[in-house]
């Protein structure tokens, strides 16, 4: 990704996460959620980590919460 997509990526940023509060604090819980998964998916995008790579560290992060539970 060149460097003024990734600029106007990072401007998209704060405004879904006001968008986000504002949705929250409306009431709209499910809508603040999808909101969530697109800033999530940006900042996958921005920081150039695969779907692959974030699959393998939610697998990492659950197994060390399934040996915590099991201590």
């Amino acid at each position: 990704m060149d460097e003024l997509s990734a600029r106007r990526l990072r401007n998209v940023l704060p405004v879904l996460v006001e968008q986000r509060n504002l949705l929250v604090a409306g009431g709209v819980s499910f809508a603040g959620h999808l909101v969530d998964l697109a800033i999530m998916q940006l900042r996958l995008t921005l920081h150039e980590i695969s779907e692959d790579e974030l699959s393998e560290f939610s697998n990492v992060l659950s197994v060390g919460v399934n040996r915590k539970s099991t201590d």
